[in-house]
């Protein structure tokens, strides 16, 4: 391959990238915001820091874990996880959402 095209290509890489970052931060937040009932904002973003920091923890060791451990078919699980990670978020979502909206029993609310 020419330089000029792994160039491209790499900077092609890079703003793909970044925009999914961008996009992966703005849709955590505004899930954590969305859902999280007003009084208990604070609550909620509470535990989502945590949960992002292991995700980043452990990430990395998966993935080194799964090359180094399977070679190339790693690239074909992590690929299946990833896409059913993300066919999967908007549907927990969508259940989340009208689970908030449903209107509340006398248990429901007696226990929060």
């Amino acid at each position: 391959m020419p330089a000029w095209a792994a160039a491209a290509l790499l900077l092609t890489a890079v703003v793909i990238h970044t925009g999914g970052e961008l996009w992966h931060a703005a849709a955590g937040f505004e899930i954590s915001f969305a859902l999280a009932p007003p009084r208990a904002t604070g609550q909620y973003l509470g535990v989502f820091g945590p949960g992002a920091g292991l995700a980043e923890a452990f990430g990395p060791a998966l993935l080194i874990w799964l090359s180094l451990g399977w070679g190339r078919p790693d690239r074909y699980v992590v690929g299946v996880l990833s896409a059913l990670t993300g066919l999967l978020a908007p549907v927990a979502v969508r259940r989340a959402e009208r689970h908030r909206g449903a209107p509340r029993t006398a248990e429901s609310a007696s226990a929060v």
